[in-house]
């Protein structure tokens, strides 16, 4: 590899200005992050564009007022997943229900996912892979527009790089700093569990990386991961008071799980899905909510055991479908053919770099920290086809493909055959 001082002075002296000024820029793209998204927040207002969206509002409403997490503030639900309405729950309620406020919690969110953007950027390489992590993710047009609407992956990305982070310093830290790094990181972890269920292994890996990373750090690993499994155990509790049964998190993933697996499922169906059947027999037999969820999972289970071969093409078609660049958020879509080429040409050069720089780990070894964020991106990837695939389901793992993408770019800038 060619030493630092053969690479064009320009490419020098840029590194070593990034280097030196790596906070700073920082602190430069969570403003950007603010401007542009606070900006579109504006422009959009007041108005719910997505049927999520109300449902999410209706569930914060009602925690507002008291009736509990209810859709009608009357029958308890633990339907949706009760982590973005309780982040909602306290603007709700200071606001009267002020549809624009709410959106930033998002930008907000946004502004975080930036600042510890750079915070694990620094940890994967240097410094300046901090920094420039930091300015991708303030800019990606994804995130900027997922920020603004009111769903839970720019909150899930915010909570799963809090997570990462505080779990790595408390490896490096001792006394009340460590005390403070592990109950961060360990109720950021539950919530992040709460918010998007799908991450729960994710939860459970990062105090695993933390005792793999130094044998000293057992206590604060178990510390951490008790803390993440106490708060969607307290979720439990309250599930088993208000329905009767144990759900873990939501009674919702039976009709994920049958939405991308059934007969009439295609690799890009989403929710438009014909489950007809299924709902009707569920209405003749009474089932209530807990009984409708258990029915659609074993329907969904029985479909891949009667028909494997079908279930493992399909199985196939979505994972390759989890990387379209399709701008559809939801059964509604917005965007077009300018949305999808941002998207694409936003999206895919930054997949590539992070492909190169687990292409280039014979070279230039993965560092323990990209190890995690490239064993996190691969197995969310593969854990999202299981029920199927849509665009902002993949945002939070946008996020952690940026940091891989930004140290690979850095390595070359820096010409380092270092890991």
């Amino acid at each position: 590899m060619t030493s630092l001082t053969a690479r064009p002075p320009v490419l020098v002296r840029s590194y070593a200005w990034l280097d030196a000024h790596a906070r700073q820029v920082a602190l430069a793209a969570v403003a950007l992050s603010l401007l542009l998204a606070g900006g579109y927040a504006l422009v959009l207002g007041d108005t719910l564009r997505y049927l999520d969206e109300r449902v999410y509002v209706q569930l914060a409403g009602s925690l507002a007022s008291g009736a509990g997490y209810s859709a009608d503030g009357v029958q308890a639900t633990a339907y949706r997943p009760p982590g973005y309405p309780f982040l909602l729950t306290p603007v709700h309620g200071l606001t009267g229900g002020d549809v624009l406020a709410m959106r930033f919690v998002g930008v907000l969110a946004l502004a975080g996912c930036v600042w510890f953007g750079y915070r694990v950027g620094r940890r994967v390489f240097a410094a300046p892979a901090g920094a420039l992590a930091a300015v991708v993710l303030a800019c990606y047009p994804l995130l900027t527009y997922t920020a603004t609407a009111l769903y839970p992956q720019v909150p899930g990305l915010f909570l799963l790089l809090v997570t990462i982070d505080c779990g790595m310093s408390a490896v490096e830290t001792r006394g009340g700093r460590r005390v403070a790094d592990v109950v961060v990181a360990g109720l950021a972890g539950g919530l992040l569990v709460l918010t998007v269920p799908n991450f729960a292994l994710s939860v459970v890996l990062v105090p695993v990386w933390m005792a793999w990373k130094r044998r000293g750090a057992w206590g604060a690993a178990a510390a951490v991961l008790a803390l993440a499994v106490a708060v969607p155990g307290a979720w439990c509790v309250r599930n088993a008071l208000a329905l009767h049964a144990f759900v873990p998190v939501s009674t919702n993933d039976g009709i994920n799980l049958l939405l991308g697996n059934s007969e009439h499922t295609t690799a890009g169906s989403g929710t438009e899905v014909d489950i007809s059947r299924y709902e009707q027999y569920a209405k003749d037999h009474h089932l209530d909510e807990v009984g409708i969820n258990r029915y659609f999972s074993d329907s969904a289970v029985d479909w891949i055991t009667e028909h494997p071969g079908d279930a493992a093409v399909l199985y196939g078609e979505k994972l390759a479908n989890t990387f379209s660049f399709s701008s559809d958020m939801a059964t509604s879509g917005q965007g077009g053919r300018t949305a999808d080429l941002v998207l694409a040409l936003t999206y895919y050069p930054v997949l590539l770099l992070a492909v190169l720089r687990v292409g280039l780990a014979r070279r230039w070894p993965l560092s323990r920290t990209e190890t995690l964020l490239a064993v996190l991106v691969v197995l969310n990837f593969l854990l999202q086809a299981v029920f199927f695939t849509r665009l902002r389901f993949r945002v939070p793992l946008d996020g952690l493909t940026v940091l891989l993408a930004a140290s690979v770019v850095v390595r070359f800038a820096r010409g380092s055959r270092g890991a």
